[in-house]
C-alpha cells in the first residue's frame, strides 16, 4: 500500500500538524526539530535556511525519521523512516509560500513580506520514505499496548 492510500496517513499529510524531524548530529546524538512541511509526489519537502544545523548534519548523515501526529485522543500518528536529499535554491524556494500559507493561514502574507526582503538562498530538503506505519489508537496501537 502506498503511504497516501492509508486513511490515517492521508488525514495527517493533508493536515497542518507540525512534522517532528529527527536526524543524527555530528556528536552521534539524535536531534529533533518541529518544522513546517508538505507532501509532494511521494516525498516530504521541508524548506530551511542554508546555515541551519540540520543542513550541515543531513549533508553528512542523510538518514532521518519523522512523525506527524494529532494533539487530541484518539491520537493519530504517522511514523516514517527515510533518506534526505538537499538542494540549494537561489532566493526563496517556489514552494515555500504555499508551505507558509498552510501553517500560518491569514498571517502568511505578513510573514512572507518580511522574508522576501531577507532570503537570499534556501535549502530544500526532500525526504523519501523507506518505511512507514500509522497508529490510530482505535484499531492500530503501538506494540507496547497490544
Amino acid at each position: 500500500m502506498r503511504l497516501e492510500d492509508d486513511p490515517v496517513a492521508r488525514e495527517l499529510i493533508e493536515s497542518a500538524n507540525l512534522m517532528r524531524l529527527a536526524y543524527v548530529g555530528s556528536s552521534g546524538q539524535p536531534h529533533v526539530v518541529p518544522i513546517w512541511w508538505r507532501y509532494d509526489a511521494g516525498e516530504f519537502v521541508v524548506v530551511t535556511g542554508p546555515h541551519a544545523d540540520k543542513v550541515r548534519h543531513l549533508a553528512k548523515r542523510p538518514k532521518v525519521a519523522l512523525t506527524i501526529d494529532t494533539a487530541a485522543p484518539p491520537y493519530h500518528v504517522l511514523l516514517v523512516e527515510g533518506d534526505a536529499t538537499l538542494e540549494e535554491v537561489e532566493g526563496m524556494a517556489p514552494e515555500y509560500p504555499d508551505i507558509v500559507a498552510r501553517f500560518l493561514g491569514p498571517f502568511a502574507e505578513t510573514y512572507l513580506a518580511r522574508m522576501r526582503e531577507r532570503v537570499k538562498r534556501q535549502v530544500r530538503i526532500r525526504i523519501r520514505p523507506r518505511t512507514w506505519r500509522t497508529l490510530d489508537f482505535t484499531a492500530r496501537f503501538p506494540k507496547s499496548l497490544r
